[in-house]
């Protein structure tokens, strides 16, 4: 024998091992609460009256509205990055401020609030009327320029919803004016109090400045241009010296060097023995250099001792050169000695000391031209050299005096650029705060918000608390309801819907059939047909269909698994499992197999009543050895259909069962039929049908919707599972109309041609 399906208990999480486990039903909510609509609907009728009666107890409340606007105020045209107040808060703040314990205490004491009768005995005013006061945006955005507020109070006095509103508006208006000046005053305050303290520095450091001034060894001189202008620019006056004398030394240097050259060519040529002509010619060159580049300085640095080297000299050579070409009676050697006596006469009048030999031979009466005008030169240059030689010395000691100066004078120029850039800065910050502090006088009246109430206050019934009561009541009502009939269900373990009995086991759903509704042909009442046999009363009945359906079903599988000894069974009595074997018994004979039908339930007979045959013979006698097993089969009306009875009831039922009379029945009658179907008591009642079972090639399990529970298939499953036997598959009895696994969608198109339920119908019988 080859087993369809293999169980195994472990895989089920929902077995239920005798009593030890719990089972729980899977509640579909939507089929639960098409079930109970009614039932909802009453609780949700009781539910609203209950609401309206506790309305009515608990009386009305009113509520109080009002609007106002929040807008900001007008301010100075100053661009937004010179204002020096700015926009305190955002909008979004004025809701926010408006329900905060600050405002509500100050609408308390500004309205009186705490002799309201609504408010008679209350531990903290301001926290009941946070409770229940409402402001909400009614119009404008948080960045918006006006703001509409609608302000809301509930009370059950309208006086006092009113009077609460009105004081909470009041309250916040106080509390902008104030909140304006407060800000706008401490920011002035602050703004004050740095200007003070930055003029004050800036007092001491002008203090500081001039009392420096008067102390620093400085000497001014005046720059050019706007520097001028601000006199803070200095000039160090002792570097100045210093570099001129260095440059004096460097031109005293010069002229060392060069009076040192001449009178080493002068000596030179000397000690040589030039010609006197030759020596003369060289010093007119000297003295023609001297002339030409050196006039200007001999003029300022030697002025006493060089005119008889610049003026006299030239003269005596010239008067010597005369001599020499023209004689002493010349007119031009005349000229020239009265021109040379001039000059003397002239530079002793203005005090200058000329040669000794030049006076000496002059008061000799030595004639000009006698004079050693080379020895003369020479002495000239060695006396400039060593006036040159004591003027450096001096320019040495000025310019070490100058340096010292100059040191102390580039301190003191460091303190005073540092002392003057000291007085910018402060100076800088003076005049912004002094402009700040304009600027906040300015814009002091011209900012922040101001409040406007645009609608009176006004009171109305609260409809939100009737909605509340009736809505509540009607909710609760609903919500009970809904709970107690959730808890009905979950306590109630019956499979209702195929879709249940699919969860609840592995077997495959062969078929269902719905209840039995159909009217049945009046022309098959009169041959003594059971009413159960809704095959044969109404072929063309949803009852009839379902039978095919299931009978094309079981044909596909018992021709897949070979199977020609069909067991039928159910969990426990009561499931229809008689009434299902006989009709499908029927179907199948009507498809034109030779079906065998065997009754063998040896407790509780009752194919033979379906059929009105004898039950005197049966079973029970084939089982005993009394009759053969082919001799005792029975004919019916229907063709290609033999039914085995019961028989009559023995005392051991069981004993029979296990006989092997029964093996050797079932083969005899396996190669006579196409098919066999043995009707057999319920799984969980006897052990018979586990006994037959074993015989058979398959089990066809029929359950009965809204009567089998979860427990019971399970039990059943878990008792075919332990005998290893093979399942067929199921079948679903009295299936609701409205089943969607069920025949229901073609219920009205089986209606339409029946005929209708006659008198006569024999009643059915539940087997």
């Amino acid at each position: 024998m080859t087993r369809e399906l293999e169980f195994d208990a472990g895989a089920l999480a929902n077995t239920l091992n005798g009593a030890d486990e719990a089972v729980f039903k899977n509640v579909n909510y939507l089929q639960l609460l098409l079930n109970y609509r009614w039932w909802l609907a009453v609780g949700g009728v009781c539910g609203v009256l209950l609401g309206v009666l506790w309305y009515v107890r608990s009386g009305p409340e009113y509520e109080a509205t009002a609007q106002v606007l929040v807008s900001l105020k007008d301010s100075v045209p100053v661009p937004e990055e010179q204002r020096a107040l700015g926009n305190f808060g955002e909008r979004s703040e004025h809701i926010a401020l408006i329900l905060s314990p600050l405002i509500i205490n100050r609408a308390v004491e500004i309205g009186h609030l705490d002799q309201l009768p609504v408010f008679q005995g209350s531990k903290d005013i301001a926290e009941d009327i946070l409770e229940d006061l409402k402001a909400k945006r009614s119009s404008g955005q948080d960045r918006s320029y006006s703001n509409v507020l609608t302000i809301t109070y509930p009370s059950r006095r309208a006086e006092d919803a009113q009077a609460v509103v009105e004081a909470v508006i009041a309250a916040y208006g106080v509390y902008l004016q104030e909140n304006r000046h407060e800000k706008s005053d401490q920011v002035l305050a602050v703004t004050q109090q740095a200007l003070d303290e930055v003029e004050a520095k800036l007092r001491a450091k002008e203090l500081e400045y001039h009392e420096f001034r008067e102390t620093a060894p400085l000497q001014w001189k005046a720059p050019v241009g706007s520097a001028a202008a601000d006199g803070q620019t200095t000039t160090n006056v002792h570097q100045e010296r210093v570099l001129a004398t260095e440059e004096q030394r460097r031109l005293n240097l010069l002229r060392q060097a060069l009076l040192q050259s001449r009178l080493a060519s002068v000596e030179a040529s000397v000690a040589k023995g030039e010609p006197r002509d030759a020596l003369e010619v060289l010093i007119r060159r000297f003295l023609a250099q001297d002339g030409a580049a050196g006039s200007e300085f001999q003029q300022q640095q030697q002025q006493d001792i060089s005119i008889f080297e610049n003026r006299l000299l030239p003269m005596i050579l010239e008067e010597k050169q005369l001599l020499r070409d023209f004689g002493p009676d010349h007119p031009d050697v005349k000229l020239k000695r009265q021109t040379i006596q001039t000059a003397l006469d002239f530079y002793r009048r203005q005090g200058v000391r000329l040669p000794e030999e030049r006076r000496q031979s002059q008061a000799d009466g030595t004639a000009a031209g006698d004079v050693d005008f080379v020895a003369l030169y020479a002495e000239s240059l060695r006396q400039e050299l060593a006036e040159l030689d004591v003027r450096d010395q001096h320019l040495a000691r000025l310019v070490d005096d100058e340096s010292t100066k100059a040191k102390g004078v580039a301190r003191f120029q460091a303190k005073d650029e540092a002392i003057h850039a000291e007085l910018a800065r402060l100076r800088e910050l003076w005049g912004q705060l002094v402009t700040q502090v304009n600027q906040v006088s300015i814009e002091r009246e011209g900012n922040g918000y101001v409040m406007k109430q645009i609608a009176p206050v006004k009171n109305e019934l609260s409809m939100k608390r009737i909605f509340k009561f009736v809505g509540g009541g009607g909710i609760v009502g609903v919500m009970l309801i809904a709970g107690i009939c959730l808890l009905r269900e979950l306590r109630d373990l019956r499979i209702m819907t195929v879709g249940e009995l699919r969860r609840a086991t592995t077997y495959s759903l062969l078929g269902t059939i719905g209840r039995f509704t159909s009217a049945v042909d009046p022309r098959v009442l009169c041959s003594n047909v059971h009413a159960a046999l809704r095959y044969l009363l109404a072929p063309r009945s949803m009852e009839a269909e379902s039978y095919r359906s299931l009978r094309t079903a079981l044909n596909v599988i018992s021709d897949a698994a070979q199977a020609k000894v069909i067991l039928v069974s159910s969990p426990e009595s009561g499931d229809g499992k008689t009434t299902t074997t006989a009709n499908l018994a029927v179907a199948m004979a009507q498809s034109g197999k030779r079906v065998l039908l065997i009754d063998a339930d040896l407790r509780r007979p009752s194919v033979h009543a379906l059929f009105h045959l004898r039950g005197d013979v049966g079973l029970a006698d084939v089982l005993g050895g009394e009759i053969e097993g082919l001799n005792a089969l029975r004919e019916t009306f229907v063709e290609n259909l033999k039914i085995l009875p019961a028989g009559p009831p023995p005392a051991n039922p069981a004993e029979l069962i296990s006989t092997p009379r029964l093996p050797r029945l079932l083969v005899s009658v396996r190669d006579e039929f196409d098919l066999v179907l043995i009707d057999s008591p319920p799984l969980l009642a006897v052990s018979d049908p586990c006994a037959i079972a074993r015989h058979a090639d398959g089990l066809l399990l029929v359950v009965r919707l809204g009567k089998t529970s979860l427990v019971t298939a399970r039990r059943a499953q878990d008792l075919v599972s332990t005998h290893g036997l093979s399942v067929l598959g199921m079948v679903a009895n009295d299936t609701p109309a409205h089943d969607v696994h069920s025949y229901s969608s073609r219920d009205a198109y089986y209606r339409e041609e029946e005929p209708q339920t006659s008198p006569h119908e024999t009643p059915a019988v539940t087997v």
